[in-house]
């Protein structure tokens, strides 16, 4: 199954990693607003959130713009209440140089799909059809691109990822100058659908996929 989606992805039009964790995300936080109402409380997982002290920044507010008011709310009960006792019971502990640990469950959860996919990857490539559908694809983004070196032992495939890579940049540095160029009328009904998204591409490139997880 996995196997098949990672080759499945390499025609998102993006980097093949980040488009599954961006779904695996979603996907997390959905699960999340599915457990906010004040009956779920006491479950094994809500429970888990309040030990974990609730979820990072990032996915903290990516919950907020899925959930409703009062599940937003419900969810911040118990986390609350646990600062409150903190507080009150160790202000010696309090200071400026003080953080709250924060173990968010959606990062713990994306970094171990991480890691499988990109596993699955590599072994995917083994084959020379793999091979080309990626090549005709956009590639990794580069942060995910020195990650998955890491799980490369044959070096002919580390040679494919990087000559690949190269040609991948190339075409959407040219779709970008396109993009550019053709910034005024009239040329700009002229533009093609992956110039259009060029600059999309560019950034995600550069530093993957936006979130809290690296990558």
């Amino acid at each position: 199954m996995e196997n098949k989606k990672i080759i499945k992805s390499f025609s998102s039009g993006r980097c093949p990693i980040c488009a599954l964790l961006r779904q695996d995300e979603f996907d997390y936080l959905c699960e999340w607003v599915g457990v906010s109402d004040t009956k779920y409380r006491k479950t094994e997982k809500r429970i888990r959130l309040v030990k974990l002290k609730g979820f990072c920044n990032y996915h903290f507010w990516g919950f907020e713009g899925i959930s409703r008011n009062d599940g937003s709310a419900e969810m911040c009960l118990e986390l609350i209440e646990q600062l409150i006792t903190f507080l009150r019971t160790n202000k010696s502990l309090v200071s400026a140089t003080h953080k709250n640990h924060i173990a968010c469950p959606v990062c713990s959860g994306l970094k171990e799909k991480q890691g499988e996919y990109l596993n699955t990857l590599v072994l995917s490539l083994g084959t020379i059809e793999n091979r080309k559908k990626y090549a005709e694809g956009w590639g990794l983004c580069y942060p995910h691109l020195l990650k998955i070196l890491g799980y490369v032992k044959d070096s002919s495939l580390r040679e494919f990822l990087l000559d690949t890579e190269l040609e991948q940049l190339k075409r959407v540095k040219s779709n970008a100058m396109e993009l550019v160029r053709k910034k005024d009328a009239p040329l700009r009904w002229e533009r093609t659908e992956d110039e259009k998204v060029s600059y999309f591409r560019a950034i995600e490139k550069l530093v993957g996929r936006q979130g809290a997880l690296d990558g």
